[in-house]
């Protein structure tokens, strides 16, 4: 599988960066780690995420931070669609980030 990540993802993981690398770069480089294991079970189970309203839309549970991965997978190609903290309110996953 191809993994992709959509603008609003990548401004997800922009935003998680600036907010947490001047509060602690080494808590960044362990919570980029976990994010990243948790997305590369998608590589060999697509299907790995919980399944939520939308039967387009699963979602990756990253456990140890907290953060949850909603994605779709279009042909051989998964899409992470948004990286949000469980502990915030959830996010719309279709609708552009207002941060």
């Amino acid at each position: 599988m191809r993994l992709h990540f959509t603008p609003d993802a990548v401004e997800d993981l922009r935003l998680l960066r600036e907010w947490l690398i001047v509060r602690s770069p080494g808590g960044y480089s362990h919570v980029v780690s976990s994010i990243t294991r948790t997305i590369r079970v998608l590589d060999a189970h697509p299907e790995a995420g919980r399944p939520t309203e939308r039967a387009d839309i699963r979602e990756l549970i990253e456990r140890r931070y907290g953060f949850i991965l909603p994605y779709t997978v279009i042909g051989d190609a998964v899409w992470i669609l948004r990286v949000y903290n469980a502990r915030r309110a959830p996010q719309d996953m279709l609708r552009p980030s207002q941060e």
